[in-house]
């Protein structure tokens, strides 16, 4: 499959909350509420990104398999109190549900982990839901270790989340 990355532009908000919505509903089934994920305003997410596109209030980077965005990964320095500035966070990591198991969120990662290397960062984190036992297979996969802390979340009921830490 012919695939491509780069940084996202305003153009491309319909389709990040299209496939943030999507994935979501797909990947967190059976962890967050049914009537959450059921519910999900694609419209309002499109706004979101829209939004933090021209405000640049976040560095997101899209990957377009066939010349059309399937997924994207949301970046930049750490945002927990515990890590020095020589630490990065990939703040998170979407495709869309047809493109699972193609080896394209795996190539979306390596970019990730390349472009925070790229400025100097020693370490990455990121945090996922700790009952998200694929995608925490996954990060594992990639060379992430579950660092040992945890956190908690509420969407519809309180949920558990971990963090995962990459050393460069």
């Amino acid at each position: 499959m012919n695939y491509k990355i780069r940084w996202a532009e305003k153009q491309d908000a319909n389709s990040l909350g299209k496939i943030h919505t999507k994935s979501w509903q797909v990947a967190y089934q059976g962890i967050i509420p049914a009537e959450i994920l059921d519910n999900i305003d694609v419209e309002e997410r499109i706004k979101r990104f829209k939004k933090a596109i021209q405000e640049n209030q976040e560095e997101t980077a899209v990957l377009l398999a066939n010349n059309k965005v399937v997924g994207f990964i949301t970046l930049g320095e750490n945002r927990d109190g515990d890590f020095g500035a020589d630490t990065g966070e990939i703040w998170g990591i979407y495709l869309h549900p047809d493109y699972y198991r193609m080896g394209l969120g795996t190539e979306l990662i390596k970019w990730g982990i390349e472009e925070l290397s790229k400025r100097g960062y020693k370490k990455i984190t990121l945090w996922v839901l700790k009952d998200n036992i694929s995608s925490r297979k996954f990060y594992v996969k990639n060379g992430f270790v579950f660092d040992g802390t945890e956190g908690e979340i509420k969407k519809g009921k309180v949920l558990k989340k971990v963090r995962y830490l990459y050393n460069i």
